[in-house]
């Protein structure tokens, strides 16, 4: 099932480096020493992710920091200048999500 809803950027490529590295929700949060609802939460955009627990992101999936910071800016607050990058991140992950593979069930 691909998202229909629209979330933060970070939020999203948070989900589909999990679906991509091939974790389940649980599996994830055990790895990053949180727990199932709090990835579910940050996944759903219905929390936003902590510094913190995004350099966890970065360690546990062996993704630079600055890989993941790259989807971190909001469009909104963003001089014109910069907006490009942020349009070239926003479908980046719309062409991965139609790629993505399918969620595992947390078993």
């Amino acid at each position: 099932m691909k998202s229909a809803t629209k979330r933060p950027l970070v939020n999203e490529a948070l989900r589909l480096a999990r679906l991509y590295w091939g974790y389940n929700q649980g599996q994830m949060a055990e790895m990053l020493g949180v727990s199932q609802s709090i990835v579910s939460e940050i996944e759903g955009a219905s929390k936003s992710v902590s510094m913190d627990l995004l350099e966890k992101y970065s360690a546990t999936l062996d993704v630079k920091m600055s890989n993941l910071l790259f989807f971190a800016e909001e469009l909104e607050e963003m001089p014109n200048a910069t907006r490009g990058k942020t349009i070239i991140a926003k479908k980046v992950l719309e062409f991965l999500d139609g790629i993505a593979p399918e969620e595992k069930a947390s078993y």
